[in-house]
């Protein structure tokens, strides 16, 4: 009888202990994953933007680009209005873009668009260029596609004492870190991300305005670099701590030698650029148009409906066509296929009883956004990029071949060469456009900003012709 109840006794115990080891086992784990994910890159870029807001939209609006009601052929009538279908913009030139649900529109094109740029310096050290910064971008490093970017903005209630509050936001970078991965970053990557094996990424985070924060102030001062074939300037952010400690990183992705500079510039109200070529009439725009980091004008407009059929012309493998690759800033639907390479001017308005006011901080809902409509945009190598590969896509070779041609850029040559304003263009597909000062103005008197929201109504108010390069001597 005392041997049977000894052993019931041990087993009891040995099943106690069985549980609380159970216990022990689960809550261990918990403590090691929960360390694993603060200690993550991830984890504590998002710690320092504790007092800032990240902008998202509601919805990503181009998940149905592909979806066969937005094919409306070229020449066909419609009956609906036309639509702001997605707004984007790109805060780093050539990087990753940020969805929008409404955008505040300025002189210089959507606020925070191209306002960041990577410069790197010559290959060729004997060069008189050596010392010269020039800009980067897809067309020579596709992997600049894989840069995601956020958007971060102070709320109502941020603190005052936040350096990132005071430089009025961040941006914060994220990319496939190049260095080979320690198990413990191999584990951080796969809890992050909820996917096993995943990509460790590296984050990193750029204030909106560089303050003495942040620089001294003599390195506050605008340097040169160059964006194609003009000189552009602004800030160099490069000493700042953790975008010197980014650029070895980046240089092993994109490629570049640890003995090249490279560095990210910023850019400031003083250093715009004033628009020289494909001009808008003054007595439209009120002043000359200005742009900061983009390539030409402050504002690019393309259409679903335009892509589509660009998709339909490609070879099959390459179909169907991420309209993404064009990166404009206003996505429009409801329109016939190229559509928008007729217009001249168009006002953007809310649409008929949406209470949304046309200024932010305000309530008048009568306030619109003009634009000039100035060129065609003349496409380069860039949408060959596939955005979410970092590399660029061609056809499949033909017999005897061992590459294939690239696309869209052969099929936007042959299909899309529609003038000829632009010799070096590989065709054309978007428009350019310029905000006008009237209605800049009258936000201004009611001390608010214009905006443009997703499902905006576009009314076309003047048709015409278009010559890439033909109003260049205008003024």
């Amino acid at each position: 009888m005392l041997l049977y109840a000894l052993q019931k006794a041990g087993a009891a115990l040995t099943a106690e202990n069985s549980a609380y080891a159970i216990f022990a086992l689960i809550l261990s784990s918990a403590s090691v994953v929960l360390g694993l994910l603060w200690t993550a890159p991830g984890s504590t870029t998002r710690r320092q933007l504790r007092n800032l807001q990240r902008v998202k939209p509601s919805k990503r609006n181009m998940d149905d680009q592909y979806d066969g009601k937005y094919a409306i052929p070229e020449g066909s009538s419609t009956d609906g209005p036309v639509r702001i279908k997605a707004i984007f913009i790109h805060p780093v030139k050539s990087c990753g873009p940020v969805e929008l649900d409404r955008a505040v529109v300025t002189k210089a094109g959507l606020l925070y668009d191209r306002c960041f740029s990577f410069a790197v310096d010559s290959d060729d050290k004997r060069s008189d260029d050596a010392c010269k910064l020039q800009f980067i971008s897809q067309r020579t490093k596709p992997k600049m596609s894989l840069i995601q970017t956020e958007l971060w903005l102070p709320h109502e209630n941020s603190s005052d004492v936040d350096p990132l509050v005071h430089a009025g936001g961040a941006v914060r970078l994220t990319f496939p870190d190049p260095d080979t991965p320690s198990l413990t970053q191999r584990l951080q990557a796969s809890i992050e991300q909820m996917k096993w094996g995943a990509t460790p990424q590296y984050s990193f985070i750029v204030p909106l305005s560089p303050t003495i924060r942040y620089l001294r102030e003599s390195e506050l001062k605008p340097k040169a670099f160059t964006i194609h074939y003009r000189e552009a300037h602004g800030i160099d952010m490069g000493r700042i701590t953790a975008i010197a400690a980014a650029i070895p990183k980046l240089k092993k992705l994109l490629g570049y030698s640890e003995d090249r500079l490279l560095t990210l510039f910023k850019c400031t109200p003083d250093t715009l650029t004033r628009t020289d070529k494909n001009l808008a009439p003054l007595a439209n725009i009120g002043s000359r148009a200005v742009h900061g980091y983009t390539d030409q004008q402050p504002i690019h407009i393309n259409s679903v409906p335009s892509v589509q059929a660009v998709s339909r012309m490609l070879p099959r493998e390459n179909q169907p066509l991420n309209a993404l690759r064009f990166r404009a800033n206003l996505w429009i639907a409801g329109a016939p296929a190229y559509d928008e390479e007729s217009w001249k001017r168009c006002r953007i308005v809310a649409p008929r009883g949406a209470p949304a006011p046309r200024v932010t901080g305000g309530q008048d809902s009568t306030l619109a956004t003009t634009l000039s409509v100035v060129c065609r945009t003349s496409r380069c190598t860039m949408p060959n990029v596939d955005p979410a590969q970092g590399t660029f896509s061609s056809q499949r070779p033909a017999e005897g071949k061992k590459r294939g041609l690239p696309q869209p850029s052969t099929a936007l040559v042959a299909y899309r060469t529609v003038e000829d304003g632009n010799r070096a263009a590989l065709g054309y597909l978007g428009m350019h456009a310029v905000p006008e000062d009237r209605d800049l103005n009258a936000a201004r008197s009611q001390q608010a900003h214009l905006v443009v929201c997703v499902g905006d109504e576009i009314e076309v108010l003047e048709r015409g012709d278009h010559l890439y390069g033909s109003t260049g001597d205008l003024y």
